[in-house]
């Protein structure tokens, strides 16, 4: 749909792909929830390897966006889906593209 450079801080509506060197992010605002597609990335360089993190390919709690802009690491606060008292940051490989698609 729309391809853009930085999801604004205040963004608090609509769904999102943001594609890292290593995994893609959808980011809903709609129902709050964060999805990350580890090793689906842009990157066939063997310099950036794919990590796991718990709840991988699973709809956790988005409290917000830190920053979000495209060549930078991205960072989202997120609540663990297990226990809501824990709050915590995913901090992504560098950006590669970001879309809006809905």
């Amino acid at each position: 749909m729309a391809s853009t450079q930085e999801i604004d801080v205040d963004t608090a509506e609509g769904v999102w792909t943001v594609v890292t060197r290593t995994s893609t992010y959808l980011l809903d605002f709609d129902e709050m929830t964060l999805l990350r597609a580890p090793g689906v990335g842009s990157s066939e360089d063997e310099n950036w390897a794919v990590s796991e993190l718990r709840r991988d390919s699973e709809d956790i709690p988005l409290l917000g966006v830190k920053s979000c802009r495209v060549g930078e690491s991205a960072q989202f606060w997120v609540r663990a889906a297990d226990d809501p008292d824990v709050r915590t940051w995913r901090i992504t490989t560098p950006v590669v593209s970001i879309e809006r698609i809905s």
